[in-house]
């Protein structure tokens, strides 16, 4: 097909004149597209006008190609750099607040250790260590074997510090909820047998899925459940007919409701949004899916993300942006509870002793070896000091962007007579044994992650590892990724991908803006539903240069999301947790939202080789004249569980 036929094909009858074909011709020649590549540019373009005349004539193209150089300049400035005007800008004093953990009703004025100023650690490099290079020579069940050679390790990492010199302060207390309320548990009773067996809240067969094999129909589907979903709460909560819910499309003179997802207003909006880029997408029974874009100027105070689901009051009156007046609360879900002789039950089988749970994030090794020889030593104060009843493991353990193992580099590991063949082998052969040396009494959680070598699925949600295929003994439950667990009465929550980090906000108003950045975005996590509400997932990319010298854009790392199953990612039985463990990148935190403690236990191995932190978490035995559980008002004994009155969270140097 010629060039002419494809342009003619694309564009239709109207690319047929000699004059417009000329132009099309010319924008192809000039910014190197393809006629696919310049229709997608063109209906994109189509989109933005909202309405307005896109017919193909000489007048629209010529508008066409320079919004084409508006787009071209744009990104050009933003990777090139920002002038020093606006890298310049003022930056606003710092208002002081006072250090709570909530700025819910429940939680608010909770005590709190003080914030702890960051201190430099002499991290001065020690004589850099030998290791062999391994080749890629054949593969085994889809992994890749390495043979060893001669070589070092590139000197960028080599000369980073040894990790087993870098543990400056261990078991030092940086952080502490409920300080002044309740003792650190003592955990495991040495002498005694009793041990706690935690029981999983979810179906892990419908976990058991193959990834990367999505539907587009399928996809649909779930992203248009959600929105009937909630479109049903909301007529629920606030007393609403179907009739009430309207179409935000159509042009109105009448204050109508709507339900809808946030997107952005165009498919080819990049970076962090803000309030005049935003659309909201309906659902397919209220507005066929179409989108319109937001004017929240009568809007005081609001937090946005992209695939929020929202519920507005307002009015579409030209027919062009649908104005919001009034933001509704999505109502929450739930919370669990128990009745007095399950609780009975429960403290009866602690013998009236605390809980006490250890909560560790990956990675466990600096990014310049595959050295675990801080987390061998870190499992013996689990043994002799720390003696957690459950012990949260959560991965990378094995990570596929460590520099060594993306690069091929594994090192010979001198303790072993037989080294590892496959990545699944420097696990069983390295990892395991490690792991054995936990008590056997010490109930072990290991929750995956995306980046894990070991494991099948790469994408969110994720199924859970393989227990015996890593050699672990049974006192090792392996969950998925999220999991909800229940542990005596408590139920939690565990998610191992970074929504803190992901969801990038819109925000609006004073008081919204006063909030912790961590506290709204828990607040978005409980009021959407699920362990992350983003979508489309935050993917990590980075600019790379071909071999054809072309620059590209180079997928990292981030939340690959299967998105038909996302069901899996909502809160089990349409209940909350009591508590919700979402490792991050970012600072470690403890903090009570909405009567919902969230835990974030920070990393256990920094990339510069200096130990992390942890999370050591105790729970008092539930206590029913003691005034912290809260009687449910027309029922029989049956009490909400109020962890976040009766458990204390320390943030812990590694």
């Amino acid at each position: 097909m010629t060039q002419r036929n494809e342009i003619v094909a694309k564009f239709g009858e109207p690319a047929d004149e000699p004059k417009v074909l000329a132009a099309l011709e010319d924008l192809m020649k000039i910014h190197s597209l393809e006629a696919e590549d310049l229709y997608i540019k063109w209906e994109q373009y189509a989109y933005q006008r909202s309405g307005k005349a896109t017919e193909l004539d000489l007048a629209t193209l010529d508008a066409f190609k320079q919004n084409i150089q508006q787009q071209i300049e744009k990104k050009s400035s933003l990777s090139g750099g920002q002038s020093s005007a606006t890298s310049s800008a003022v930056k606003k004093a710092k208002v002081l607040k006072p250090n709570v953990s909530s700025p819910s009703l429940f939680g608010f004025g909770m005590p709190r250790t003080p914030t702890l100023k960051k201190r430099r650690v002499d991290l001065t490099p020690t004589q850099p260590n030998e290791y062999q290079k391994r080749d890629a020579t054949a593969t085994d069940s889809g992994t890749t074997l390495f043979t060893p050679t001669n070589g070092v390790i590139d000197n960028a990492l080599s000369s980073m510090p040894s990790p087993s010199l870098n543990n400056p302060d261990p078991g030092k207390t940086v952080e502490t909820l409920n300080i002044s309320d309740i003792d650190v548990a003592d955990g495991l009773d040495i002498d005694g047998d009793k041990t706690l067996k935690p029981s999983p809240f979810f179906e892990a067969a419908k976990f058991n899925f193959r990834t990367l094999r999505q539907n587009l129909l399928d996809a649909a589907d779930v992203l248009d459940e959600q929105l009937e979903m909630f479109i049903r709460a909301v007529q629920e909560h606030y007393k609403l007919s179907a009739s009430d819910i309207g179409d935000p499309t159509v042009q109105s003179q009448s204050v109508i409701t709507v339900v809808g997802r946030i997107v952005p207003d165009s498919p080819a909006t990049e970076g962090i949004l803000n309030t005049e880029s935003l659309a909201l997408e309906t659902s397919r029974l209220t507005g066929v899916g179409r989108r319109v874009q937001l004017n929240l100027e009568k809007v005081h105070e609001v937090s946005l993300f992209p695939g929020q689901i929202v519920a507005f009051r307002g009015k579409n009156a030209n027919g062009e942006y649908f104005m919001v007046e009034d933001t509704l609360q999505i109502p929450h879900l739930n919370f669990p509870v128990s009745t007095s002789e399950e609780l009975l039950a429960f403290n009866e089988s602690m013998e009236s002793r605390p809980t006490k749970m250890a909560v560790l994030n990956g990675p466990y090794t600096s990014s310049n070896c595959l050295d675990f020889s801080n987390l061998a030593a870190f499992i013996e104060r689990i043994n002799a000091e720390i003696r957690p009843h459950v012990l949260i493991m959560h991965g990378p353990f094995l990570d596929t962007t460590h520099p060594l193992i993306a690069s091929g580099n594994i090192p010979e590991f001198p303790e072993l007579k037989i080294q590892p063949r496959t990545l699944d082998e420097v696990f069983t052969k390295v990892i395991s044994p490690v792991l054995r040396q936990i008590d056997a009494r010490i109930q072990v959680i290991l929750i995956p992650s995306t980046l894990d070598t070991v494991s099948n699925h790469a994408a969110y949600p994720q199924n859970s590892l393989s227990r015996k295929h890593l050699q672990l003994p049974k006192n090792f439950k392996c969950y998925t990724n999220p999991s909800t667990f229940q542990l005596n009465e408590v139920f939690v929550g565990c998610s191992n991908i970074d929504a803190f980090k992901d969801i990038k906000e819109v925000v609006k108003g004073g008081n919204t803006c006063s909030k912790n950045r961590f506290d709204r975005i828990a607040e978005h996590i409980l009021t959407q539903r699920r362990f992350y509400p983003l979508f489309p997932g935050g993917i990590k990319k980075k600019k790379v240069i071909g071999d054809d010298g072309h620059e590209r854009w180079e997928h990292i790392s981030g939340a690959d999301l299967d998105v038909p199953y996302l069901g899996l990612t909502e809160f089990v039985g349409n209940i909350l947790p009591d508590l919700i463990i979402i490792p991050s990148e970012l600072t470690h935190f403890a903090r009570v939202v909405q009567n919902v403690l969230f835990v974030n236990p920070g990393m256990f191995m920094r990339p510069s080789g200096v130990r992390g932190t942890y999370a050591q978490i105790s729970v008092s035995p539930p206590d029913l004249l003691d005034g912290k559980l809260t009687k449910i008002e027309g029922e029989d004994d049956v009490y909400l569980h109020n962890l976040w009155k009766r458990c204390r969270v320390d943030i812990v140097t590694a």
